[in-house]
Order: structure tokens, then sequence, then C-alpha cells
């Protein structure tokens, strides 16, 4: 972890965007109750100055000290690693992109390099394309937990009295090897920090693009610093209130029960089974007969254990990576395939369902967004009720954020709405029909909290655009973020490729 108590000098580099064209009129979003209070900014931290230096190719590096907290801007420091490929026209410039790719806890440096030459030509000529690793993360001061990597996984929540305090002891290991840094990695510091950087890259106004958690990041910051925000492009969309506190009567249900995962999952494997089915045996190795009775059978099959190697657990585990990206299907098929049985099961109990576990780094920053239940009870009663309403998928979102129960740290600076603060050009929200992980119901659901959100959707299955490419979606983007200029309502685009070409 590096901490630096010195004072950043501030130095503002003189704005260089282009003027883009007329601004519409501002959008009328819901505003906020006029008792809000105005929330935590930047505390009048000095923007850094940031010394770009050639790396990874055709990119430019930097480093960006910002406050460790928000309420003493001159205090302790993070050092925060900047990347930027520069506009291929710079006659034509309109400013810098800024895009975070997700997690939370993914570094923006690697996959900046990594996608930075796929997008579009006239979005990479018209924008520099920015990110960073966000604080805490990859190169930005990054925490530490000892011991943490050879941790066991956590037994079975459902019959094993240990599984509580195994989930716990990554908290622990990160509290004892990251002390104050912990308490300060909320996403409303990230956006805090992106106020900055916005500052130092000299734009008046911040474009940017955020994939599946960076939607969060997006969302937030627009509700932080309404004013300097131009455009903004949300893809994989995390519903706001979901993902913070939860509607009323929802609280006490953790994060991925009330985004209703479960039922995203189960609408993508009958997505699955259809177009399955429509490619043939020669295409699809799960084709033929009735998909449905088929998956029921493995499974239940699985429920009395193990059948060459896989358990329920496992195959869960795989459905879970399988569904992310539809290009996994065919693989998907031919695992399935293998574990028909040959003679009917009748089902029993799960003994030991999947329970994902997570890094420190991702743990870092959710555990602190998001308000979860604390007492493991809870857990066990909404355990019985989702395994009832969703067979399959149910028990693991009930469990996903169990490593988050006791943890060692709270922001008091982390935000948690209103999400409605009024900023002048709707959002663009894109949103795949069958998204595993941020369904399209949460995109619609923060369509309508942004207050003025539009979604585009494209017509496949998987988690955000980066695994379901679009080339109509893309060129939605493109005009969005250089004319302001958003599709119709209820617009959709074909995905480039299907499943089982």
């Amino acid at each position: 972890m590096r901490i630096r108590v010195t004072l950043a000098v501030a130095t503002v580099l003189a704005a260089v965007a282009c003027s883009a064209p007329d601004d519409p009129a501002p959008s009328a979003a819901p505003s906020p109750a006029a008792d809000t209070p105005a929330p935590l900014g930047t505390g009048g931290a000095a923007a850094p100055q940031l010394n770009w230096t050639r790396c990874n190719g055709g990119y430019e590096c930097a480093t960006a000290p910002v406050p460790l907290s928000y309420r003493e801007p001159g205090g302790a420091k993070l050092d925060l690693s900047v990347i930027r490929l520069p506009a291929t026209d710079p006659a034509h410039r309109l400013g810098s992109l800024m895009i975070n790719f997700g997690g939370p806890g993914a570094d923006g440096i690697s996959e900046l390099t990594r996608f930075g030459g796929r997008y579009p030509a006239e979005l990479r000529a018209r924008f520099d394309l920015v990110s960073f690793d966000p604080r805490g993360i990859g190169g930005s001061s990054p925490i530490h937990c000892p011991g943490a990597d050879r941790l066991p996984a956590p037994g079975s929540p459902l019959h094993d009295n240990g599984f509580w305090a195994a989930s716990a002891a990554t908290g622990k290991a990160c509290a004892a090897g990251s002390g104050a840094e912990l308490a300060h990695l909320s996403t409303a510091n990230v956006a805090r920090d992106m106020e900055l950087l916005r500052q130092s890259l000299g734009e008046p106004q911040l474009n940017f693009y955020g994939y599946s958690y960076g939607t969060y990041l997006g969302g937030t910051y627009a509700n932080l610093f309404p004013d300097k925000l131009r455009a903004m492009t949300l893809d994989g969309t995390l519903d706001l209130v979901a993902n913070s506190t939860g509607q009323p009567g929802t609280q006490n249900a953790p994060v991925d029960v009330r985004a209703d995962v479960a039922t995203a999952q189960q609408h993508e494997l009958e997505a699955f089974f259809a177009a399955c089915n429509a490619a043939g045996p020669g295409k699809c190795a799960f084709a033929g007969g009735d998909p449905k009775e088929k998956f029921a059978a493995l499974y239940a099959r699985l429920t009395h254990g193990g059948a060459g190697g896989v358990t329920v657990a496992s195959l869960m585990q795989t459905m879970d990576r399988s569904l992310y990206q539809w290009s996994r299907w065919p693989r998907l098929a031919r695992t399935l395939a293998a574990l028909v049985p040959s003679a009917p099961v009748s089902p029993a109990p799960v003994a030991d369902p999947w329970v994902p576990t997570h890094s420190p780094g991702f743990l870092a920053v959710q555990c602190l967004d998001s308000d979860l239940p604390q007492d493991p009870a809870q857990y066990r009663e909404l355990a019985a009720r989702e395994e009832q309403r969703q067979q399959y998928f149910g028990l693991a979102p009930v469990f996903a954020m169990a490593q988050c129960v006791g943890w060692p740290a709270h922001d008091e600076d982390r935000y948690l709405g209103p999400w409605n603060r009024p900023h002048r050009h709707p959002a663009l929200i894109l949103s795949t029909r069958h998204d595993p992980a941020t369904p399209l119901a949460n995109a619609q659901a923060t369509a309508k909290e942004l207050g003025d959100g539009r979604v585009l959707t494209v017509e496949g299955a998987g988690h955000t655009t980066l695994d379901v490419p679009s080339k109509c979606a893309s060129a939605a983007m493109v005009r969005y973020f250089v004319d302001l200029a958003v599709p119709q309502e209820e617009a959709t685009c074909p995905p480039d490729v299907g499943p089982f070409p």
C-alpha cells in the first residue's frame, strides 16, 4: 500500500476539447427532494498534474496523487495509475472519454491496453480514450490482504457451522494488511478521483463509458457532479438502488437477490435451450428432445452425488461462467449432454450449493457500497424461499456476498442516493436481452432512477457488449458521444454473431 503524506501540487491543464454540436436542452429528470443535502464533493482538493510518458506501444501513462480522504484533501495521498490512447485525429478531437471496465476490482490499465484498439475508428479519432486503476486496485495503491490468496473456500452455508467464519477471513486479512485505506475505497471516492482526473485532463465536462460495475461508478459520478457530466454510456447496467440499499421491502435481502439475478439466469438458460434446439444436433450437442426435461434429469442425478467429477456446485459454477458469454454455449452443450442419465432419477435436496467467492479488490469496494443483512439466520430463511422460487439458480445469489458479512471497514463518504439529480443530457444505457449478471430489468430500473436514461437492447445473451458485440450498438454509442444523439425508445440492435454459427 502506497499512501504518501505529501501535498499535491495544483496544476490544471489548459482545456483542449473542441466544441461539440449545439447542446440540446437539459433533460427533464425529476428533481431530488429540496431538503436533500448536497453530498461531499472533492473538498477543494487540488487537481494533480499528469506527466505523460509513452507506454504499452501507442499509449501514454501517468501517476495522479489523490486524497485518501476527501474530508482531508491536504492529508495522506493515494497514487493512481492512469493511461490514455490519444485521439487519432487531433484536429477534430472532441475531448477525453473515460472508461471503466467493471469489477469492482478490474484494473483499467491492462483492460484499455487490451480493448483500446477495438473501439470504432470514429470514436478513437474524436476522443482520447482514458482509463485508470481505481484506488486500491492494480497499480493504484493496491490493498494488501496477506494470506487471502491461500484461504480455502468456505464450506456449505447450509450444513457447515464454520461457513460464516471462513467467509469473514478475507476481510480480516485485508484489515490487517491495509489499515486506514480499507475505509476509503467506496465507489463514491473513486468518482471523486474521477472528478479530479477530469480537471487534470483539462476537460470542461466528463464523457464516461462504464461496463458492469462501471455503470454504478457512472451513476454515482452523475449524481455527485451532475453539472460536470456531458455524456454517459452504461453497458451491462446495475440497478443503482438495488446495489446500494434496495427498494423499500427488499433491504433485508443481499444485492444479487434484490437484483433478481436468479430469474435472469433462468431466462438465459431457457434462451440457451431454444437456440440449441434451433441449431440442431450438428451444431449443439444438447439438441433433441425436450431440453428442459433433460436438464432437470441431469440436475436430479447430480443431487445424489457427483457424476464424472461433476457436482451440483461445480455444474452451477460452469453454468455461471458459460452464461456470461454465448460463444461458450457450444462447450456448455457438450458438458450437459455428457451428464444426461440413462434412467430417471428422483431429485434429492441440494447438500452443497455453489457459493461464489470474490477477490479482495472486489470485496473492498462492494462491501462498502452495499447495505447487506448481517444475521446468518436471515440468509438461511431466505435460501429456503429462493430455492423454492428458482430451483437451479436461487441459492447462489443468496450467499454471493457472504464475505461481506462482518466486513471490518465502513466508508462514511459512500453515496446511497438520490439517483436523479438533474444533468444536461440523457444517458445511453446498453443491455443485452438476456444478461445473467446485470439483467435487462436492472437497466430499465436505472433508466427510471436516473430520470432520463434511454435503453438500447441488443438481441443476444451474455454480459455487456464486450461479450456480445454488435456493430449496430457500437454505431449508436459513437453517435451518442459525438453528436449527443440518443436512440428512440425501445430501440433494439442485432448481435454480430449468434451462439451456434
